[in-house]
């Protein structure tokens, strides 16, 4: 495929990817999962955190935006599965790129047929189709397109699962999950409800839920006075958001995380997982989506 000149091929942190660039600042995809490995906005700092001590392929990549799917951790899947689905361990390819003026460019991805193959994908996601495009401009887009297009329905979960970078992980805050009910995987999936202010207290592993009639779109913010700025995440397709940091504890535990590295980044995961499951009936379609932006 012909590449525009707004998207020039590149090696990145030990990975084969594309840098995307626009008046507005660049971002990096590896091929490797599809994953967004890189968002730097004109005259600003990096906006994801990257570890320095990611495996290599066919690893999973630490930082960035891993994609989850077909499911979430290991929801409702047994404990031999692959951790958030297996598509974030593949190749992908180029299957679509719009780049009309130096303001945006977008471009398509799709995991390749023959790894997806040799992987089981039809097996584990039968009748699936998945494909993610990443919009870059004066902010940055990512949409997961599920199709079903197998006979029977399927229980999907996913997440776009961003690393925020920080000053400090114990030093920010979060806006937008005040009231939320919750789901907290560090004390066994106990329930509780964000009654205040969001700040980190040692380590935080939650999924946020918002009613099924909600509101189809929500909108949360990492506060960073530290750096002087927010990070907004707008979802859409997601009645869920997933709130992690391993925390020092955590991190050490961690092969492919520095232990100080939990200081360094803030997970907020557009999702449906926990209760916000998707009922994917056979011919239907489910668009997963994050809009981000700076202040």
């Amino acid at each position: 495929m012909n590449l525009p000149p707004q998207i020039t091929p590149l090696q990145h942190a030990g990975h084969s990817a594309l840098r995307l660039a626009t008046r507005h600042g660049s971002a990096i995809v590896a091929l490797h999962g599809a994953h967004l490995l890189s968002w730097l906005p004109a005259g600003q700092r990096e906006v994801l955190w990257l570890s320095p001590q990611s495996p290599s392929e066919p690893g999973a990549i630490r930082g960035g935006v891993p994609v989850c799917w077909p499911w979430f951790a290991k929801q409702a899947m047994p404990e031999s599965a692959a951790q958030h689905g297996p598509v974030r361990n593949l190749p992908w390819q180029v299957s679509a790129i719009h780049a009309s003026s130096e303001d945006e460019v977008s471009l398509s991805l799709a995991p390749c047929p023959q790894a997806a193959q040799e992987a089981g994908l039809a097996a584990l996601a039968p009748g699936l189709q998945v494909s993610l495009q990443i919009t870059l401009g004066q902010t940055l887009s990512q949409r997961l397109h599920t199709r079903n297009l197998g006979s029977a329905p399927f229980a999907l979960t996913q997440a776009l699962h961003s690393y925020f970078a920080v000053s400090h992980a114990a030093q920010v805050g979060i806006e937008g999950l005040e009231g939320l009910p919750y789901q907290d995987k560090l004390r066994g999936m106990a329930p509780g409800v964000q009654r205040t202010a969001f700040a980190l207290d040692g380590a935080c592993d939650r999924i946020y839920h918002h009613a099924a009639s909600a509101a189809p779109a929500h909108r949360y913010a990492l506060v960073d006075p530290g750096w002087q700025r927010q990070i907004v995440v707008q979802t859409q397709g997601s009645q869920s958001v997933v709130v992690w940091n391993p925390g020092s504890e955590g991190a050490r535990r961690m092969a492919d995380v520095p232990d100080d590295g939990w200081q360094a980044y803030f997970c907020i995961e557009a999702a449906n997982a926990g209760p916000d499951v998707v009922a994917l009936a056979p011919g239907a379609e489910h668009v997963l989506a994050q809009h981000l932006s700076v202040i």
